[in-house]
């Protein structure tokens, strides 16, 4: 699929580290990939590129990656002012219009974007996400929340339970994060229950945007999403119960779901040949 590329697109006040890979398809639509806390690589471009066979455009946002952070005044860079970033850069780029694609934190860029943008995009894959981060933490069978049977015990006998914690969003602002033995990284309310737990190390860019991430509710605009959309989902995913992914899917008119057999988070990660015939078949439906 060619060779990757890494730019510097300059915004006012930033510059965005944006990875090229693939080639030109006359085929289907270039896609577009990013995440809100995560960095993309020359190695997840070339991956997305053999798996949709087209020209990709992967975009590390603020702060993320190679990518400055220059914020006049503000101290918070949300997912709408991302997926603004992102925007600039197809027009820079002069692309007539992309797919995007939102990989697990991704797919709410996605989500966002196509209430926003809905003329630039031909259409949207939505892999390994849902639409309320706070439901899917309330949720016991995702391994993130502090209800799973792996951690509740622990954190009952510390009194970092609450039945109603993620009932509403509350300030977002009054969290923080602390380590529990036994447990992992929790991420809670100020002196308060905890909200997420992570056993594996939490990166510095992830601490930084769980306050964002913990607001994010696009159950609100779901129906009106009339861009083609493709959700997926491992149906041994830990991280996004299919529960999650199929409501999703449901609310966004028209979507189609793939139900990926033994796939866990990001299954794309997995280099299948039937995953990528999924993708492709996808691409190649979208109106030209």
């Amino acid at each position: 699929m060619g060779q990757t590329e890494r730019r510097l697109i300059q915004l006012p006040g930033s510059s965005l580290e944006v990875t090229l890979g693939g080639g030109e398809s006359h085929r289907v639509p270039a896609i577009c990939a990013s995440h809100p806390a995560g960095a993309f690589t020359e190695y997840a471009a070339e991956l997305l590129a053999w798996t949709a066979s087209t020209r990709v455009v992967c975009v590390n946002p603020r702060g993320i990656g190679g990518s400055s952070v220059v914020l006049s005044g503000q101290h918070t860079y949300t997912l709408e002012q991302m997926v603004d970033d992102i925007e600039q850069v197809r027009r820079q780029l002069a692309v007539d219009s992309w797919v995007f694609w939102g990989m697990s934190g991704g797919g709410w860029l996605g989500q966002i974007y196509a209430k926003r943008y809905p003329a630039s995009l031909r259409g949207l894959i939505l892999e390994s996400i849902c639409s309320c981060f706070r439901l899917r933490l309330a949720d016991p069978n995702c391994v993130l929340s502090p209800f799973h049977p792996s951690w509740r015990p622990r954190l009952e006998r510390l009194d970092l339970l609450s039945p109603g914690s993620h009932a509403e969003v509350g300030d977002a602002k009054t969290t923080e994060w602390t380590e529990v033995e036994g447990v992992g990284s929790v991420f809670r309310r100020s002196n308060g229950p905890a909200l997420l737990v992570s056993p594996m190390p939490v990166t510095a860019e992830m601490r930084a945007a769980m306050p964002v991430l913990w607001t994010v509710d696009t159950r609100p605009h779901l129906g009106e999403i009339r861009t083609p959309a493709l959700v997926i989902c491992g149906d041994s995913d830990p991280i996004v119960p299919v529960s999650h992914a199929r409501a999703l899917h449901e609310t966004i008119t028209g979507s189609q779901f793939f139900l990926v057999e033994k796939g866990g988070h990001a299954p794309v990660t997995g280099r299948r040949p039937e995953f990528a015939r999924v993708v492709q078949r996808f691409l190649a439906s979208l109106p030209r």
